[in-house]
């Protein structure tokens, strides 16, 4: 997908959010307007646990974020985080996206949204989770 269409494809929020490192991520950080149709607001999946759909996979070199609800209006998303690696404290929370955003880790890597990611429960998409239901 090119720049031009994956912009024209962003949903409005999304195109006034600020994308302080754009230009060296090579790609828009926040989803497109299809796959925020399909992510429900906040609270959409509550009580849901490990069986919630995970929408987006946020990453950097040692930490992932996957998403499973997101409030269009200003880009406070809730799921799971895993933290440089730390899988023992890995857990369900809120995120900022616009904050995630520029986040800028060791050596300058930054946060990246895995724009090949393929929707699924959570516990079959979050590698944590599948360990502990495989135990």
């Amino acid at each position: 997908m090119t720049r031009a269409e994956e912009t024209t494809q962003t949903a409005p929020f999304v195109a006034q959010m600020p994308e302080l490192n754009r230009r060296l991520r090579g790609h828009s950080f926040y989803p497109t307007a299809a796959q925020l149709a399909r992510i429900p607001g906040l609270h959409g999946q509550d009580g849901l646990g490990t069986r919630a759909r995970v929408h987006l996979h946020y990453f950097n070199a040692s930490s992932d974020w996957y998403i499973t609800e997101l409030d269009p209006a200003d880009g406070h998303a809730y799921g799971w985080a895993c933290l440089n690696g730390d899988t023992w404290n890995a857990e369900w929370g809120y995120v900022d996206l616009v904050a995630l955003e520029s986040v800028s880790g060791r050596l300058g890597v930054l946060v990246e949204r895995d724009r090949f990611w393929t929707p699924g429960p959570a516990a079959e998409v979050i590698p944590q989770l599948r360990k502990a239901d495989d135990a």
